[in-house]
């Protein structure tokens, strides 16, 4: 760790030690729980065991029938999903070594991970990539992990530990049918695990090179219809570096702590209920506007303070094989403050959905939801919102029906959703599908989805004062006025899909996609004007653009030995963008913010029964606007079970380049390059 971020922080110590203590206590707690329950969680948790040492060898056609949730709102095949889906499952992130939802997200084919520098990602499907990527919607158990102030989701803010995780289900293309406002380029949907399937004791250190973590967990069974779970997590992750070999002033440090209670209530009926609360700071360093300088202009050494707690209950009735209700609930609170802004947001949010079938031919699935957010904000003279609270509201509801037109082979399927938001009013999002089944080994989809990304708290209220510009020898103040004529930007998508197995141990997916966009938003030049004696260049919120993509996504795995897995995958898009009067010099951005290739490349080597041996290569166009070349990235690492309670694992992220920049950030604040890493961890169950 740097020395200059020690003798800062020295409060950090304390704080891993306070959230350390608190998770050793709710350990604690647990272990006085009745000595039968203790018996049951010790049974249950061997087998559980056994089926994690299972899941390395699970045959390809296992994993294609795995059952995902994503694409219908109920359990199906990963193989008869009429979406270009992907699920990373808790074994890849393991594999991968991924400390963090945005490494494990790099697994994804069409999935475009850009690290700004330690706390801060760019991170969307399909183009149009930024660190406010607000085509994206990112969600955690039901619960929607993006923030309404810019409609992108905040990486250093919203996580959970990898350990938690089940698995993650990430969509590419739209999905608003059923998900709603901003589902308009993909997906990610991260599922923890249950409480039953994490029980028993486990305590995780991860030391790197620049970073230091550590994880504890508990589960217990509570009698024989109810399953505990406690966490927590502290970590601090040193800055990078930019390109003069200079620290960045971007140190990263968060605690956090939660639970999940899951209980059969009967035979039909099971209630889960968890909860997050979390507590971090990560620093940044910006170039402001400051109307006290001389220059107008200085740079700010800064911390932004993060903070929150979350919960949810929800309530799921099988009534028989083919009906099913789930009526869940959840509160969510955010807090952040940094030396330009700060922002506070509550979130009541309440869902029914429900599954039915009418005939033999009919599948149905519809719902309703409601969401209440209020928000204060408080700026300076660099951001500011106006007005400075707000209270808005959210109706959604939506139907869709899936059709079997010939057994087991050909299904049609409709549906669409209408909601009502304070920014822009009613909208409609339908979608229409096909999928086909000739044979148990192809699958055929086709479909067309209309989606639309709804108007943000910041692009109607925020007004932003970028650092000074030199004109004519003369500082000048670029600003950034919001507008509440903003409109929603419109997607209409299209996409073919095929996926084969044309061995036993070999199988590929591809999808091929096509996107028109309408009203793409844009920061139209308005003029020159004086305001309290300063110059401000302003421009004002519009959607003066249009533009379409297209592209494909090719993944394949193959197993050509029971302990070796080999997967790959190709991705490819080209974005064209074209103004509708704009002023905008920079509106057609999105083209060259993406990468037109992206290869994945993973071997995983099950050694022995106790070693393993995994292998990720990354390699990733160039990125024009921001001027930064191709790179590639090798990851390795070695995992060793020494005895059934104790792994140890070694590892190495990027091997063969001491540091890359992969994007740029904006709004004045300083990015870096992402370096060598080398790690190690040591895993134990109790």
């Amino acid at each position: 760790m740097h020395k200059e971020h020690e003798l800062a922080t020295g409060q950090q110590p304390l704080q891993g030690l306070i959230w350390t203590c608190l998770s050793a206590a709710l350990i604690l707690l647990l272990f006085s729980s009745p000595s039968h329950a203790q018996e049951e969680t010790d049974e249950v948790d061997e087998a559980t065991q056994e089926d994690v040492e299972e899941l390395s060898d699970f045959s390809l056609e296992d994993l294609l029938d795995m059952e995902v949730t994503s694409v219908s709102k109920s359990a199906q095949p990963l193989s008869k999903a009429a979406s270009a889906i992907f699920v990373v499952t808790q074994d890849d992130i393991q594999r991968a070594g991924a400390r963090s939802i945005p490494e494990a997200l790099r697994l994804v084919p069409g999935i475009e991970v850009a690290q700004i520098n330690r706390h801060r990602w760019a991170i969307t499907s399909r183009g149009f990539n930024s660190v406010f990527a607000s085509k994206m919607l990112v969600l955690m158990d039901g619960r929607t992990m993006y923030t309404p102030l810019f409609s992108g989701t905040f990486w250093n803010q919203q996580s959970t530990p990898v350990e938690n995780i089940e698995r993650i289900e990430v969509i590419r293309g739209p999905g608003a049918t059923l998900w709603g406002a901003n589902a308009v380029n993909g997906i990610i949907n991260i599922i923890t695990k249950k409480a039953k399937d994490a029980l028993g004791g486990r305590a995780k250190v991860v030391l790197g090179s620049n970073n230091i973590e550590g994880y504890s967990s508990y589960g217990t069974a509570l009698g024989e219809d109810a399953h505990l779970r406690v966490y927590g997590q502290w970590f601090d992750r040193d800055d990078f570096v930019n390109a003069q070999n200079n620290d960045t002033n971007a140190d990263w440090d968060l605690g956090q702590i939660g639970f999940r209670l899951d209980v059969d209530l009967s035979s039909r009926d099971t209630l889960t209920v968890q909860g997050d609360a979390y507590d971090g700071r990560a620093e940044q360093t910006i170039d402001i506007f400051n109307p006290n300088s001389p220059t107008l202009a200085s740079v700010l050494n800064d911390t932004i303070d993060i903070a929150g707690a979350n919960m949810i209950a929800r309530w799921n009735r099988k009534i028989s094989e083919e009906q099913d209700f789930t009526l869940q609930i959840y509160v969510d609170r955010t807090e952040r403050t940094d030396g330009l802004f700060k922002d506070v947001r509550n979130t009541y949010d309440l869902e029914f959905q429900h599954r039915f079938q009418l005939g033999d031919s009919h599948n149905f699935i519809w719902g309703v939801g409601y969401r209440y957010i209020s928000d204060d904000l408080e700026g300076g003279a660099q951001l500011f919102a106006s007005p400075d609270a707000r209270r808005y509201q959210i109706f959604n509801a939506f139907l869709q029906d899936e059709i079997t037109l010939v057994d087991d082979e050909l299904k049609l399927i409709i549906g669409s959703k209408v909601s009502h938001n304070d920014f822009s009013g009613f909208e409609v999002q339908p979608s229409i599908k096909m999928i086909w089944t000739p044979a148990p080994e192809h699958t055929v989809w086709v479909s067309a989805s209309r989606a639309v990304e709804t108007p943000s708290r910041a692009l109607q209220d925020l007004t932003i004062n970028l650092s000074p510009v030199n004109i004519g020898g003369s500082p000048v103040i670029p600003a950034v006025i919001p507008s509440r004529f903003t409109k929603s930007t419109e997607l209409l998508a299209f996409e073919l899909g095929y996926r084969i197995r044309p061995a036993d141990n070999l199988s590929f997916d591809l999808a091929l996609f096509y996107n028109d966009y309408e009203r793409i938003a844009t920061t139209d030049l308005r003029g020159l004007n004086i305001s309290g004696g300063l110059p401000f260049l302003e421009s004002i919120r519009d959607n003066k653009a249009k533009g379409r993509s297209y592209g494909l996504e090719l993944s394949s795995e193959w197993r050509p030995l029971k302990d070796l897995r080999v997967s790959a995958s190709y991705s490819f898009i080209a974005i064209d963008i074209k103004s509708v009067g704009s002023t905008d010099p920079n509106f057609d951005g999105a083209e060259d913010s993406s990468p037109s290739h992206r290869i994945v490349f993973r071997a995983n080597w099950d050694i022995t029964s106790d070693l393993e041996f995994n292998t990720t290569v990354y390699w990733t166009d160039k990125i024009r606007r921001f001027d930064i070349p191709n790179y590639l990235r090798l990851d390795l690492q070695l995992r060793w079970r020494v005895l059934d309670n104790l792994e140890l694992a070694i590892g190495v992220r990027n091997l063969l380049d001491d540091r890359h920049p992969e994007f740029s950030d904006t709004f004045g604040r300083r990015g870096s390059e992402v370096e060598r890493t080398a790690y190690f961890w040591m895993d134990f169950t109790f």
